[in-house]
């Protein structure tokens, strides 16, 4: 029987957890282990699509990655989640849920995150354009 687990990367936008993510995948499938990847963009497209980014809607999205992923683990799969998570209570619902749960926070300094800025996201959080961003509002 194949024993599934779920490797949960989180921490603030851009500080790197889809690109561990996908380094990682390649090297567990060459293990001989099945490995999906549950991306917080991707999710947030096409399974949350219309939430927004209160704390209750933060905590559904979470919810429903945790659902796929603890189907995912539960079936002999390795889910890697990467998705910026920031409340630990939800986190720790779903760690129970799942079980077989590892979290990894992928810590990055906020002046690092703001030179990257890939999205755009930290200019406009620091104008004051988008509320409730984390690590900055």
């Amino acid at each position: 029987m194949k024993t599934g687990f779920t490797l949960w990367f989180t921490g603030m936008s851009g500080a790197g957890k889809s690109t561990i993510a996908n380094t990682i995948a390649p090297r567990l499938k060459a293990l001989g282990k099945q490995v999906e990847i549950l991306d917080g963009d991707e999710v947030r497209t096409n399974l949350s699509k219309g939430l927004g980014f209160s704390r209750e809607d933060r905590d559904t999205n979470i919810r429903r990655i945790g659902y796929v992923a603890h189907l995912l683990t539960r079936n002999g799969t390795v889910a890697i989640t990467a998705a910026i998570s920031p409340y630990r209570a939800i986190r720790d619902e779903v760690r129970g849920r799942i079980g077989d749960f590892v979290e990894v926070y992928v810590k990055c300094p906020l002046d690092t995150l703001v030179a990257r800025d890939v999205k755009g996201l930290y200019k406009k959080a620091l104008a004051g354009e988008i509320k409730e961003f984390t690590g900055v509002s």
